[in-house]
Order: structure tokens, then C-alpha cells, then sequence
């Protein structure tokens, strides 16, 4: 065999797991995905904003003030969000939701820490003691003139059918239906915070 041949077949040989690689990477796309949620794509940011709890005791400007405070300082900062939007009522289906949300998180087990449950309250309805204590450690926020609620994605026309998944920056990455299976959201969790060591 000569120089020449050898130097051909040597240069196929480490030329076929290039060309093969470049043309899956261009012709191929997967049908399967792990994710059970709708991965977002492009994720929407949420703007920065003042945020008010109606979930915390107390009325006139003092108490918001330290509402405030201590969502944004304790509550949020950093943390990853189980995210949705209904009335301060919330009524059977959003009381389900609440449930989705508080079971995923408690099967995240040590990492639950990392990620925070909130409700944008679009209506002028506050949560009721009641409510708030059987959903406890769940964030109220008051959002009925808050731009959050239109950057949220909704598929259909009631806006209020979604869990949503918000990072530490505040960009929206994943939207669950109303009823979702909470094993499978757990697992989607659970890989995020695996993958990531932000919050």
C-alpha cells in the first residue's frame, strides 16, 4: 500500500465520526424530550417590579412597606418559582393548583429550599385565613396592576390555566396545564436544580 493510500484512508477514518456527527446535528432532530412541561422558547423575562403581599396581616402604607420587604428580601430573592395567577378567592381549580404546586415542592426533597410557591392575585379579593394557612408557605402577591400578568404566555383565553416555572433571573422556562401530574413536574424540578447551582 502506498504513502498516498494510507495517508487517504487514514485522513476517511478521522473524517467519517465529523461528518456523521455534523450531519445529525443538521438533519436529525429528536421527537422525545425528558421534560413533561411546555419548555418556553424564548423564556419571557418578568420586569422588574414592586411587589405587595396580601397574604401578611395589617393594612396602610407601613404594613406594605414591610410586606414588601420582606418578600423581596426573604421570600423571592434568588429563589426558583412555581408561578401561577387566579383570584384571591381561589376556588376549587385554583385550590388544586396550589395543591400541584406544594406537593411538587415537598418531593423535591433537601433542594426545596431553592424554590418558592407564589400566586398573583389578579382581583381585588384577598386571600382568606384560612386559605393561607392550608397553603402555608404559599406567597400571595398583590398583581391586578402588575405587568407580570401580561407577560405570562397563556395558550388559552382564561388566563388563569397554568402553573408557570420562573428561574433566579426571572425568566419564565416552563408552563405546566391546570391539573398537571405532580410526579413528572417534580422530575422537571428536580433536574433544573440538579443542572443548575444558582439559588
Amino acid at each position: 500500500m502506498s504513502p498516498r493510500t494510507k495517508f487517504v484512508m487514514i485522513f476517511l477514518l478521522f473524517s467519517v465520526p465529523f461528518i456523521a456527527s455534523t450531519i445529525t446535528f443538521l438533519v436529525w432532530k429528536p421527537s422525545v424530550t425528558n421534560n413533561y412541561g411546555e419548555l418556553l422558547s424564548p423564556v419571557v423575562a418578568l420586569p422588574e417590579a414592586k411587589l405587595s403581599r396580601v397574604d401578611i396581616e395589617g393594612t396602610g402604607e407601613g404594613a406594605n412597606n414591610v410586606a414588601n420587604k420582606e418578600l423581596i428580601e426573604k421570600s423571592l430573592r434568588g429563589k426558583w418559582l412555581m408561578l401561577t395567577r387566579d383570584s384571591g378567592a381561589c376556588e376549587a381549580a385554583c385550590q388544586k393548583k396550589l395543591y400541584a404546586m406544594r406537593q411538587t415542592r415537598l418531593s423535591i426533597g433537601r433542594e426545596q429550599d431553592r424554590v418558592a410557591r407564589v400566586v398573583l392575585v389578579d382581583d381585588d379579593v384577598a386571600p382568606n385565613a384560612a386559605l393561607v394557612a392550608e397553603f402555608q408557605g404559599t406567597i400571595w402577591i398583590s398583581a391586578k396592576a402588575l405587568s407580570w400578568l401580561t407577560k405570562l404566555p397563556s395558550a388559552e383565553a382564561n388566563a388563569r390555566n397554568h402553573i408557570y416555572g420562573v428561574d433566579t433571573l426571572g425568566n419564565v422556562f416552563i408552563r405546566y396545564g391546570a391539573d398537571p401530574d405532580i410526579k413528572r413536574m417534580m422530575k422537571d424540578f428536580q433536574r433544573v436544580l440538579k443542572a443548575s447551582q444558582i439559588g
